[in-house]
């Protein structure tokens, strides 16, 4: 062999060990490209604004479960006024947490349920007592511990619902126009507060399930991105109970418009998102283009009696509503969005042990949960 064909040999081999380091290399570097054009885009979003805010909140009480903290700052305030807080409990896999939205009561001007929101002058009558109630007696979380809970051994940020505005809102209302601020729609802070704190208590956390049920089904769309914003590199899991992010009724527009406004919800779409803008359900599939490290599963009953009256749509168009977008996320992300729907117009999950399809919802949240390949849509 010459040494010109030895010379050519191994530019050959060094081009062919080029060809296969790019193989392996060049997906990672997109990837990588890709993640930090996602946090930048979030970053420009209101998702990002208060998320670094020193909010110093004190704990002001101890259980043998839970950890009470209370955050004075007026800035958190609740919907009518007085002190936001959380509970938290700490668990045995410290690198594991839930960040677990309550339900709670939707408020905009003339809204028949928001007058009944009392003015809470403080943290007692905020709600934490009926919060510790809950959180303690819910098959959910880790004190009543389901045996079948995969959570159960986690660390829990427990957030009660208080700011009227499904966790998203943004803004100081004067309703009843006396030139005086007298609702503040504080979801955003009071979410972006809760992320800080759990990322000050736990920040071994490499695994994060957003648990939301009714409004805190809603509030996923507002701690999902938070949550990637504190926690870059962690595994998140979005497990939303019937609150979907359906909110447009095309027979009613002047109801999500309404909301739109006095929440502030208008900011918080992407640009390049216009659906996002009419049905919240699309950030979503938004979220999944862009993180490679998210997954989301969505339970709920197809005509939601509750969900659907917020935006005063009958059954029949609130399941076609839902079908159409949540069918069209499941298209574009097969593997990482999935659903649990069942018949008839229940709202949240009675029973954990319930069955549709041979799935019990147990078993469906462990799979997703613990990424396990038998996770699928159940569609009774």
């Amino acid at each position: 062999m010459t040494n010109n064909q030895k010379k050519w040999i191994g530019l050959l081999f060094a081009l062919f060990m080029l060809i296969l380091v790019m193989m392996f290399i060049s997906p990672s570097i997109r990837a990588s490209t890709q993640e930090k054009a996602y946090l930048k885009a979030l970053e420009s979003l209101p998702y990002n604004t208060y998320l670094n805010t020193s909010f110093d909140p004190a704990l002001a009480a101890q259980t043998p479960e839970w950890d009470v903290y209370q955050f004075s700052s007026p800035e958190l305030q609740c919907v009518r006024g007085g002190d936001f807080g959380v509970l938290v409990h700490k668990g045995i896999e410290s690198d594991k947490t839930v960040l677990w939205l309550q339900p709670g009561t939707e408020c905009w001007p003339n809204h028949p349920l928001c007058g009944e929101l009392p003015k809470i002058p403080n943290a007692a009558e905020l709600g934490l007592h009926n919060a510790l109630s809950s959180a303690n007696s819910s098959p959910f979380g880790p004190i009543q511990s389901d045996k079948n809970n995969p959570m159960a051994n986690w660390n829990y940020v427990y957030v009660p619902s208080c700011d009227g505005s499904f966790y998203l809102g943004d803004s100081t209302m004067d309703y009843d126009g006396d030139g005086m601020p007298d609702h503040w729609h504080n979801g955003l802070r009071q979410t972006a507060a809760a992320v800080s704190l759990m990322k000050e208590l736990f920040p071994e956390t490499q695994k994060i399930l957003i648990a939301g049920s009714s409004a805190g089904g809603f509030g996923t769309f507002s701690a999902t991105p938070i949550s990637r914003l504190a926690f870059p590199d962690a595994r998140l899991v979005v497990f939303n109970d019937s609150g979907p992010g359906i909110m447009l009724n095309p027979e009613r527009p002047k109801v999500w418009a309404e909301i739109n406004q006095t929440w502030n919800l208008s900011s918080h779409v992407p640009a390049d998102c216009p659906n996002c803008a009419n049905q919240l359900i699309y950030l979503y599939d938004w979220y999944l283009t862009r993180d490679p490290n998210l997954k989301i599963g969505m339970f709920t009953s197809y005509r939601d009696l509750v969900v659907s009256s917020v935006v005063s749509m009958d059954g029949v168009d609130y399941q076609k509503a839902l079908m159409e977008t949540s069918s069209q996320i499941s298209n574009n992300h097969p593997n990482t969005f999935k659903r649990y729907f069942i018949n008839g117009d229940s709202h949240t999950i009675g029973d954990y042990y319930r069955s549709d399809g041979g799935e019990v919802v147990w078993d469906w949240i462990t799979y997703l949960v613990n990424d396990d390949p038998r996770w699928r849509d159940v569609l009774e």
